[in-house]
């Protein structure tokens, strides 16, 4: 099978903004649901937004780590969903649960024969700057999301699990997870953001947590 490298150009650039996109998404959750002070972060600028960044090490590394593997795995098609789950410290108790669903999608003008090199540029090429407006507005959608999300009592941490499709073996250094993602409870709702895509992946986010009985 022949290779086109462009294509191969352009699936490992898609890849690269949904692994920052999660990065960031990541950060900012931990911010804005108080799982660290307030202090432990510091402001910095990505897609065109000023956003709080984490100034712990530790957490730093975590995160960098599997942001680097999700991009190689983003780019193989071997990665379909991403869960952050905020749990207890004391017991690891499901909080709260973020998800990150990915889709492989493909450009429709790079299929279409009848297709001119100019009306793809105009109609099918999605810019980058179009991807940063829809990420702008999911980042504001998730920090907004504090005006309904309840706060927790109790200290909290958080956890990454990568859900990969069937036929992929992992790493020696990563783990089969064997925590459980159900958060335990009455009153479980889930809110759906919205949506961004680049020309090869579509990222859907969702957040689930447990309402607070009055």
């Amino acid at each position: 099978m022949e290779v086109n490298d462009e294509r191969t150009l352009k699936l490992s650039g898609s890849s690269r903004v949904v692994s920052d996109y999660f990065e960031i998404c990541i950060h900012n959750i931990l911010f804005q649901r108080h799982v660290y002070p307030k202090e432990d972060f510091k402001v910095i600028r990505k897609f065109g937004l000023n956003l709080v960044y984490s100034k712990d090490d530790e957490v730093i590394s975590y995160i960098k780590q599997i942001t680097r593997q999700l991009h190689r795995w983003i780019v193989d098609g071997k990665i379909n969903v991403l869960t952050m789950l905020i749990v207890l410290k004391e017991t690891n108790q499901v909080s709260e649960k973020w998800m990150f669903h990915i889709d492989l999608v493909h450009d429709k003008s790079e299929e279409d024969p009848s297709s001119t090199s100019n009306s793809r540029n105009v109609k099918g090429v999605k810019t980058l700057e179009d991807i940063q407006k829809e990420i702008q507005l999911i980042i504001r959608q998730i920090s907004s999301s504090i005006t309904f999300l309840p706060e927790f009592e109790d200290p909290q941490t958080f956890k990454i699990l990568v859900h990969t499709t069937d036929n992929f073996e992992a790493p020696k250094d990563w783990d089969d997870a064997n925590l459980s993602t159900d958060i335990e409870g009455k009153g479980v709702e889930s809110v759906k953001f919205d949506n961004f895509a680049t020309g090869n992946h579509k990222v859907s986010t969702f957040v689930t947590y447990q309402t607070r009985e009055q």
